[in-house]
């Protein structure tokens, strides 16, 4: 541990461990164990595997972490710090790329960030796989739980490949993690009870505060006072990117100009602008969705808003958990509305589709079966699934492009058919993979490995481009259903999986109105709920609204149980669909999907959101009936009757540019 603390000092500026850095570091490099750090936002994470990077003698440290944005915070400050960081993502030039893995190759690199959807590359696995991993860092760590609130699928790869790589020790880490997403995370990694390294969920310095507030006008009565008595820079969340910009805008009008605004619908450069003139400013504010937030080390922040509630309680945790990072006192707030409530059912009941379509889309996996309704995030989830928990498949990424060096010389069975098929591209090659094994008959796999070779020999310099999951049937994938019967089966099997996860999601959107309203201490509930230390006093912490009233604050969701059947009648006439009832629910709860937009029954239509006030549960038992009633068969939609007109003689010449045409030069006139 020496060389641990000097490490700190000279590299990192700092005098001491803080929290249990020292711990962890200690349990990392002494004794070879792995560990899971759960730190609160700004609480000194990176350095529990940036300093083991450096100690250890041989040996690379692989860091896994979600955001290319937070992937290039890290690596500008190591290498400003001397220390031979970089990263491996998409932004890359080829020749940056190229340069980076000659560098890993060579074993100098000593902290490579990548996302965890590499490790579904080929070439990246097969490099990692010749050099030694003496560390690999899982950067929000919850995502491997599908308790956890931002649950990715990727993420539960990076325990297989761990065990694949034969990677020496592995350290964890997040902000946010209940009991049972800290016993998802060891269970997956192997780390013991003892490994677990936290710290109290409680913050004196933070006063938090619940307003309720039916409408955007009566929250700004109360946040506009709230933001003009500030002592220091300011965040507002908000839910929707739209609300953003109007929210900014109502600000202004009311007296408080030069207002930030930040979502990730604004071009990259713009996104830059705001963070770097936030992180210089001393008292601005910005008005941004949870986009905004991740990698701002901002210690003087006094005031965190949820103009919108947010969808869960790790979400408000590690939001709140950017103010007051220096000690000093800061405000919290949030502001609870009837009327937000459904748009954020809408995220938890968004991804889940019906079991018909998981059945297609299976049968289009096994049988080459018509596609499904399904969003980009159901099926990375369902592949996810068929590849880890069925075994049926491997995630593959086979498309790139090279330049044309010493490879001529290959006389190889596969360089000759790789250069038979690539196409050229001024000074460099293209090639399709997949395209080529089809074409030639030759295994994919060899061809792939061909090129990972030359790149790796210093040959070529690849990239990737026009990039879609693949996937490849393994040996067990023989076992893919392929029957109705066994289609079905494994559907279902999906299907309430994906029911569960859309309750889960709503009961923890119950949660947060729970520990909103709740007769008790905001702190002491958000700490227990964490199942970390209680260290509120014994009288409450003092500042929460129930600390300073005495009472939780009153408040309904005035959620419509009773289905309006003329309002169902409306959706069943302008959507005549009726083998899908939760496609007529989603159109009217106001939840997209692929099949309601290409029906013109989604965003744009009148009726879209019509009924977001009712239970959502209780719109879909209402459609099935009438689904029910047809047999689950679609309706024509009944025929439309021209309403064009006669034009007389003289209107056709006029329209027509010249006379005695009769009505009949008109006719394709009007459609």
């Amino acid at each position: 541990m020496d060389r641990a603390r000097q490490v700190l000092k000279d590299v990192f500026g700092f005098p001491a461990f803080r929290l249990s850095q020292g711990e962890c570091i200690s349990r990392l490099i002494e004794k070879d164990e792995n560990a899971l750090v759960v730190y609160p936002t700004g609480g000194g994470k990176s350095l529990c595997y940036q300093i083991p990077a450096l100690c250890l003698d041989s040996g690379i440290t692989l860091v896994i972490s979600p955001l290319i944005s937070l992937m290039k915070d890290q690596v500008d400050g190591l290498v400003e710090r001397k220390v031979k960081a970089a990263s491996l993502d998409s932004t890359l030039s080829a020749e940056t790329s190229s340069w980076v893995k000659s560098e890993v190759l060579s074993g100098s690199m000593k902290i490579l960030y990548v996302a965890p959807e590499r490790l579904n590359n080929e070439s990246f696995v097969q490099m990692m796989g010749q050099v030694k991993i003496a560390l690999l860092a899982v950067d929000e760590a919850h995502c491997i739980s599908q308790w956890g609130s931002s649950f990715r699928p990727e993420y539960l790869k990076i325990a297989r490949f761990c065990e694949e790589q034969d990677v020496e020790r592995v350290l964890c880490l997040t902000a946010t993690a209940t009991p049972a997403v800290v016993e998802d995370i060891c269970k997956a990694f192997l780390i013991k009870k003892e490994g677990v390294f936290r710290t109290p969920v409680f913050r004196p310095n933070l006063s938090l505060r619940v307003e309720v507030a039916e409408t955007l006008d009566k929250k700004l009565d109360i946040l506009v006072p709230l933001l003009k008595s500030r002592t220091g820079p300011s965040i507002v969340y908000v839910t929707l990117q739209k609300h953003a910009e109007s929210v900014a805008n109502a600000l202004a009008a009311r007296g408080i100009p030069d207002i930030l605004v930040y979502h990730a619908g604004l071009p990259a450069p713009e996104r830059q602008r705001v963070q770097e003139t936030f992180m210089r400013s001393e008292d601005r504010i910005v008005v941004a969705t949870i986009a905004f937030g991740l990698g701002v080390d901002k210690s003087c922040i006094r005031q965190v808003v949820h103009l919108f509630m947010p969808k869960t309680l790790e979400n408000y945790s590690q939001e709140i958990g950017r103010a007051g990072r220096d000690g000093q006192r800061s405000e919290c707030v949030m502001f609870l509305a009837a009327a937000d409530i459904p748009i954020l059912e809408g995220f938890c009941r968004g991804d889940t589709c019906t079991e018909r379509d998981l059945q297609l889309w299976l049968g289009e996996v096994a049988l080459k079966a018509p596609s499904s309704d399904s969003t980009s995030n159901v099926l990375n989830l369902c592949y996810a699934q068929l590849e880890l928990d069925y075994g049926f498949l491997r995630a593959i990424q086979p498309r790139g492009n090279g330049e044309r060096q010493s490879i001529l010389n290959d006389r190889s069975k596969e360089a000759v058919t790789i250069r038979t098929y690539w196409r050229s591209k001024g000074e460099k090659f293209e090639v399709n993979v997949v395209d080529v094994a089809t074409q030639s008959g030759m295994d994919r796999s060899d061809l792939a490995r061909k090129i990972n070779r030359w790149e790796f020999d210093g040959f070529i310099q690849t990239k990737p481009s026009q990039l879609r999951s693949r996937y490849l049937i393994l040996p067990k994938g023989d076992r893919l259903p392929k029957t109705p019967e066994g289609i079905e089966k494994v559907a279902a099997q999906l299907y309430q999986g994906m029911k569960k996860r859309e309750e889960d999601g709503v009961a923890k959107l119950r949660e947060v109105l729970q520990l909103a309203t709740d007769d008790e201490c905001i702190p002491r509930n958000l700490t227990q709920y964490f199942g970390g230390e209680d260290t509120v006093p014994e009288e409450g912490c003092g500042f929460c609204t129930f600390c300073t009233t005495g009472q939780g604050v009153s408040f309904s969701p005035h959620t419509v149980v009773q289905v309006n059947k003329s309002q169902v009648s409306a959706i069943l006439n302008a959507c005549h669909e009726r083998d899908d009832p939760r496609l007529l629910a989603r159109m009217a709860f106001g939840i997209t999907s692929p099949r309601l937009t290409a029906l013109k029954c989604s965003t744009s239509h009148p009726l879209f959101g019509s009924m977001v006030n009712t239970d959502f549960n209780a719109l879909v038992e209402a459609f099935d009936a009438e689904c029910a009633k047809v047999n689950y068969q679609g309706t024509m939609p009944p025929p439309i009757v021209s309403k064009k007109r006669a034009y007389s003689q003289t209107t056709s010449a006029t329209r027509g540019g010249r006379a005695g045409g009769g009505s009949g030069s008109a006719k394709r006139g009007r459609r």
